[in-house]
């Protein structure tokens, strides 16, 4: 078979993965045992003879004082492999063109060498630079923003005075990563920040922009799904009280959508459109686990701009009709994801404290659905409070059902906030005083909404006004997390007969084994010693890798004499410290009776 047939027609079989198992230990990692290359007669290793050629364009710079970010353009030759980066007291391997090296001394001046690495471990010369972080670093673009900023490095990082967090009741959804401190790290699918510090628009700066939003984030896509997302919106009220943010966005919402392919805006139909043309010229690498960048909205009387570490990536030509706005982050299944820096830009501005409590689905009553009960802690100290829930009808349209809403002895007509959804659902608000303390300093206030019709809840939560926030309210839990262990990623084996894909083979004749260590989405790879193939539980490859990152190899395997039947290929990838656990996956191959 055509090399390169069989290349693509590797790319589309599915891939058998194995498990791979981490062990950690506190002691000296272990002196690797040497491997001897051995192939079995039957088997024959197809080597690559192409020349390990070092990376070009090395560049550093530094995200913050005691940080460098290196980043680099691979040559020819390696995409199969991957990188060694080496500085003072430290070596890492990566599959990826970029990494960040945290904890620096901020006055030394750092030599970093970035070194390709093949298949079977053969290293490059090295590309060279260095730089003294503190030198290197500039803090300017935190000039326009207001003070203070908000740094995710503590459990006061989400204190309800500057955020409300929409995490569905997931109590283990937000976590902090010891890098440079700490830094908030997401650990669900679906995760909203909303931010109480508003947005106001002012005169336009040097730049022309009358509003910002920035922050440092390295996701979206670190989960490895591919398709994560992170949603920088812009929400005029009442939109800021809706719980997750869905599509269709508000009518007047501005939303940058980041993934893990570039960016884009998304902006509600109540937002004129203008003749603005905002020129593009930056490009966007996919996320990298743990390598920060800086992300930055921008507002233009005219237009809207998203860059990334101050390269245009997207615009949209609107002139927004607001002037105050409350901004939110929105993370969709982009678990992983970390972040450390935010605020805003535009007129000088205070937060707006406010919490949220998360009430859920209710419980379905004759006409009417229990969303439950608001604990007396959670009102002490507060001025008003906002029932908000997604309603869904059971038949017709819903803002055709009256709908009341009952808070602490009191009732108010639901309000629909304006939303281009279906007719069967919508969100309601309704806004109350908070109830006269009750003789039981204890008791709880109830939630109930009350139809002419029958309806269900989607989800529903209160928002309390906390302007005088006491001291003990309780803050989103956030709990300590250790870098993940670095690890042996799983192969993927490929199994093709030279006649062609088929799942049975014919008697005789040859088949291609290819072994690849694919790229995933991690901070850093543990190094590869060598890869062993079993036939039917006997060895037939083992192959010394001499500390590789990854690669690709390929293999083949005579069948004569290979009875009829069901036989079975088991891969192992051996790492060079074996505390990270073998990466194995296996393939099974028939041959007919003919």
């Amino acid at each position: 078979m055509e090399r390169g047939k069989l290349i693509a027609w590797i790319g589309g079989l599915a891939v058998i993965a194995g498990t791979v198992v981490a062990l950690r230990h506190d002691s000296a990692p272990p002196t690797p045992v040497e491997l001897t290359r051995f192939l079995d007669q039957r088997v024959e290793y197809v080597a690559d003879s192409t020349a390990v050629r070092e990376p070009t364009g090395l560049r550093l710079t530094a995200p913050d004082r005691t940080s460098l970010r290196a980043t680099w353009t691979a040559t020819d030759g390696v995409a199969h492999g991957g990188f060694e980066v080496r500085w003072p007291g430290g070596v890492r391997l990566v599959r990826t063109t970029e990494t960040e090296l945290a904890d620096l001394d901020a006055d030394t001046d750092v030599v970093v060498e970035v070194r390709a690495v093949d298949g079977l471990g053969r290293r490059s010369s090295p590309a060279v630079a260095n730089a003294v972080p503190r030198l290197l670093h500039d803090d300017s673009w935190d000039l326009p923003l207001v003070k203070p900023l908000d740094v995710f490095d503590g459990p006061e990082a989400l204190s309800p005075r500057r955020w409300r967090v929409f995490d569905g009741g997931n109590a283990d959804c937000l976590g902090l990563r010891p890098l440079n401190g700490k830094r908030l790290e997401v650990g669900c699918d679906v995760l909203d920040l909303q931010s109480n510090v508003p947005l106001r628009l002012g005169e336009p700066g040097p730049d022309g922009a009358v509003g910002r939003v920035v922050l440092t984030t390295d996701g979206p896509g670190a989960a490895g799904a591919g398709d994560g997302e992170l949603l920088v919106a812009l929400l005029p009220g009442p939109f800021p009280d809706i719980g997750r943010l869905t599509r269709p966005f508000p009518p007047d919402a501005v939303v940058l959508r980041i993934t893990s392919y570039g960016a884009d805006f998304d902006v509600g139909p109540g937002v004129p459109t203008t003749s603005r043309v905002v020129p593009i010229g930056g490009t966007s690498l996919p996320p990298t686990p743990g390598v920060r960048h800086r992300w930055e909205l921008r507002v233009l009387p005219d237009a809207v701009v998203a860059l990334r570490d101050g390269e245009a990536l997207a615009a949209a030509s609107v002139a927004v009709p607001w002037t105050v706005v409350q901004p939110r982050l929105a993370f969709r299944n982009a678990r992983h994801t970390q972040l450390d820096v935010f605020g805003v830009g535009g007129a000088p501005t205070a937060p707006a404290p406010a919490s949220v409590v998360p009430l859920g689905l209710g419980t379905v009553q004759a006409e009417a659905v229990a969303l439950g009960t608001v604990p007396a802690g959670r009102l002490e100290g507060g001025r008003s409070a906002r029932v908000t829930a997604s309603v869904i009808a059971v038949s017709g349209d819903v803002r055709d059902v009256p709908i009341t809403v009952e808070f602490g002895g009191r009732s108010a007509p639901a309000r629909f906030m304006a939303s281009g959804g279906s007719d069967k659902s919508a969100v309601l608000y309704a806004d109350f005083p908070l109830p006269e303390p009750s003789a039981d300093p204890l008791a709880d206030t109830a939630v109930r909404l009350r139809g002419t019709q029958k309806f269900l809840v989607n989800d529903s939560h209160v928002v309390v006004d906390d302007q005088r926030l006491p001291a003990g309210r309780p803050l989103p839990r956030l709990t300590d997390r250790d870098l993940p262990d670095v690890r042996v990623v799983t192969p993927n084996v490929v199994v093709v007969h030279d006649t062609g894909p088929s799942d049975v083979f014919p008697r005789g004749g040859r088949a291609r084994l290819v072994v690849e260590l694919p790229a995933e989405p991690v901070r850093e790879v543990a190094a590869i010693k060598g890869i062993e193939v079993d036939l039917d539980d006997r060895r037939i490859v083992t192959l010394p890798t001499g500390g590789s990152v990854g690669g690709r190899h390929e293999f083949v395997l005579d069948l004569a004499g290979l009875p009829s039947g069901r036989h079975r290929v088991a891969v192992r990838v051996l790492p060079m410290d074996e505390r990270a656990g073998a990466g194995t996956a296996d393939r099974s191959f028939e041959i007919g009776a003919g």
